[in-house]
């Protein structure tokens, strides 16, 4: 049964719903970048989420409309704040569990889980979608989001036949000498098996399959491209120099198969699946060879 009554308008990730019309809508607050970007595209009226600068420079797609309210940090947001904007309904992660009985004292709220057992994948991503959907009475505007998720995967697989059966190192910087590469149980790992590529980083990690692996290990799989994905946010170490004599000799760089990739989240959910699966086609398509 749907918390909240009526249906909603389905948004593209291109634009911003018309104001007024989202004014007349469920008011919800969303403790979680991943889940805001979730509930965003699936048309809800998103009045406050934690660090909105961050998911801006992170998350990035659907856009965050500017009359969101930045709510505090993700972890430690402003009750008051929360109190003020008047929600009917929170939505937070499992992750916060724990402030659930205070944030109920200010409206309703559902815990949604975009992994399972702690992996984050594209079946996860769609079952905690459903929920979402459920929840907000958006059932027509989730189908919608399916429908573009599973036709943007299937582009792609096209779009990067000529990397099939070739290997891919999908990483993001660690240090000049250290990239975290994303291995099994990690979104991007996932979206590779859907596309029918391969992952150079056959070990999963210690958290959301993600390990820090040297260059030498990135330079032992020598007919591998990688994939670096911009660092997100504040957040963020610096991006490797690739004037360096240990990158200049990665056979990737050497190669021309070194690919940059705007920030994407890494547990994004069902909005990070489209964005990675059209970036890496757009910059890998034509250049498998």
């Amino acid at each position: 049964m749907a918390l909240l009554g009526g249906g909603l308008i389905a948004s593209g990730f291109a634009g911003k719903a018309d104001a007024q019309i989202q004014s007349s809508k469920p008011r919800i607050i969303v403790l979680d970048w991943a889940l805001a970007a979730t509930t965003l595209a699936l048309g809800a009226n998103v009045v406050g989420v934690p660090a909105i600068d961050y998911y801006r420079q992170s998350v990035i797609e659907p856009p965050m409309p500017d009359e969101v309210t930045d709510v505090g940090l993700l972890f430690t947001p402003n009750f008051e704040l929360l109190d003020q904007l008047a929600p009917d309904l929170i939505i937070i992660p499992p992750s916060l569990r724990i402030g659930e009985p205070f944030l109920k004292r200010i409206a309703p709220t559902l815990i949604v889980d975009l992994s399972h057992n702690g992996d984050a994948t594209i079946s996860s991503a769609i079952s905690g979608s459903e929920t979402l959907a459920k929840a907000l009475d958006a059932q027509a505007e989730w189908l919608a989001l399916r429908s573009r998720m599973e036709q943007q995967l299937q582009d792609a697989t096209a779009q990067l036949s000529s990397w099939h059966g070739r290997p891919l190192w999908i990483t993001t910087s660690a240090d000049d000498r250290h990239l975290t590469a994303f291995g099994p149980g990690s979104l991007f790992a996932d979206i590779l098996t859907r596309l029918g590529l391969s992952n150079a980083q056959k070990d999963g990690g210690f958290w959301r399959g993600q390990a820090t692996v040297g260059l030498d290990r990135i330079a032992s799989v020598p007919e591998a491209g990688l994939v670096l994905i911009a660092a997100d946010g504040s957040n963020s170490v610096s991006m490797p120099s690739m004037d360096g004599v240990f990158w200049q000799a990665l056979p990737a760089v050497r190669d021309n198969r070194l690919f940059q990739l705007p920030p994407v989240m890494d547990n994004g959910g069902v909005a990070a699946i489209i964005r990675f699966a059209r970036l890496l086609a757009v910059n890998l398509s034509g250049k498998g060879a």
